[in-house]
């Protein structure tokens, strides 16, 4: 058992331990679950409990964790930084979403045996003490809110370096992590260091830490967009709908579509703007369209995209996944999902470095410090900053943004002109994170 500084912790690490070893038989059956819309769920599922295979050996890298494609997309200019130094990197995982994007990012380099991509095995002893034998990081980098106990302090208790690298934490979490104060102290002070984005990422951090918290900025701003496909997006403007304002509501989540398309009602529609949506979770997509059938709305798939232009469509969707660069590109604003409901947003440093103006509703917490900078720029416009604002008073702010920056395309340029700013301004962390480590 890694070292606690009393028996209470110790006795909650026992618990905790206890807790896992109940529930791993229900997280082996959600991902079988999970599976059946996503198949690659069921795959490589033995490396969730620390088994390997043993014709690979991938012995003494540095290892980061980037949960999903976010945290994937956000470290890959750092990863690149590695792999330029020789540096041999275990990526790991926890969705199969983020593991695609890594070996797409990185396949030269998985060709090339210097970087391996595995799942991080679940928080308890012996797969997380199977995975330190097996792959003997020098050391562990995590990336913004993964902070899995058991897998910091054993790393604490082998003397290897482990830090919270791009560290986000929301008021939300410092509220759960004090309900448990000893425990999350004994967890944050066993990293090496923390590295957060914010100054209030800092603050947050230091109620649990005795150790200085530096902040080196979002890695996030230093993410390059893939070119084609930006490219591709302009392709698509010019050919399908070239003299259209486009409303891009990118990333949207379960219920937030109906609260768009009913301030899509209240929409001037004498320009004839063309509203974008694309779902967060393409599982949902038949859920999209009824919504759109229900409302006799004109639509097309972005799959089904063939004809050279786009005019007696009222929505486009979507459907196609690793293409959001060409998407954002594509618009003239985005309505950045994740913000309508209580889910604290999406990244809007995307839309931003392309210039495109950015509708932000009130649940920003996950990006609560870039929101609030983008906003004073002038690169963002907010819904308000209520979370149970009601939902006509919602639709309706929505739809009188939305005839605003349709019909006066200064104010498009304005916020454009920002936003490309705001994103320049920021840049930079990548080369603060690695010279802080050393590396």
């Amino acid at each position: 058992m890694p070292y606690m500084q009393s028996l209470p912790r110790k006795l909650m690490m026992i618990i905790y331990q206890c807790a896992w070893h109940l529930i791993a038989p229900f997280a082996l059956i959600r991902l079988w679950l999970k599976g059946r819309k996503e198949p690659n769920y069921r795959q490589n599922i033995s490396e969730r409990f620390g088994f390997y295979p043993k014709v690979i050996a991938f012995q003494d890298p540095i290892w980061l964790h980037a949960v999903s494609v976010g945290e994937t997309r956000a470290a890959t200019p750092f990863i690149l930084k590695l792999l330029e130094q020789g540096q041999r990197v275990l990526l790991t995982h926890m969705t199969p979403t983020g593991r695609k994007l890594g070996s797409e990012i990185f396949q030269d380099a998985i060709a090339a045996k210097q970087l391996m991509q595995v799942y991080l095995p679940y928080d308890f002893c012996w797969p997380v003490g199977r995975f330190y034998r097996y792959f003997r990081p020098r050391l562990g980098l995590l990336m913004e809110t993964e902070v899995w106990p058991y897998l910091i302090l054993f790393a604490k208790q082998k003397n290897m370096p482990i830090y919270l690298i791009n560290g986000r934490l929301s008021e939300r979490s410092a509220r759960r992590f004090a309900h448990l104060e000893g425990f999350s102290r004994d967890v944050f002070q066993s990293f090496t260091e923390i590295l957060a984005q914010t100054p209030g990422d800092a603050k947050r951090y230091q109620a649990f830490t005795k150790k200085p918290v530096r902040i080196t900025g979002n890695l996030k701003f230093d993410v390059h967009l893939d070119r084609n496909l930006v490219q591709l997006g302009a392709a698509w403007k010019k050919s399908h709908w070239p003299n259209r304002v486009t409303i891009c509501a990118a990333s949207t989540r379960d219920g937030e579509e109906s609260l768009i398309l009913k301030a899509w009602q209240q929409v001037d529609k004498t320009q004839n703007p063309l509203l974008m949506i694309v779902p967060r979770h393409m599982q949902r997509l038949d859920e999209v369209v009824a919504s759109l059938q229900s409302q006799q709305l004109r639509y097309e798939l972005r799959s089904q995209l063939h004809r050279a232009r786009i005019i007696d469509v009222d929505v486009l969707i979507g459907d196609t996944m690793g293409e959001m660069a060409a998407y954002l590109e594509s618009s003239d604003v985005v309505v950045m999902g994740g913000t309508l409901q209580g889910t604290g947003g999406q990244n809007l440093i995307e839309p931003c470095s392309l210039g495109k103006p950015v509708i932000l509703g009130p649940s920003t917490y996950n990006f609560a410090q870039v929101s609030h900078d983008a906003l004073q720029l002038g690169a963002a416009l907010s819904l308000g900053l209520d979370p149970d604002v009601a939902e006509n008073i919602l639709t309706d702010q929505l739809a009188q943004y939305l005839n605003q920056l349709i019909s006066e395309p200064e104010k498009r340029l304005s916020m454009s002109i920002q936003g490309l700013q705001f994103s320049k301004d920021h840049q930079g962390a990548t080369r603060q994170t690695l010279e802080i480590l050393g590396l």
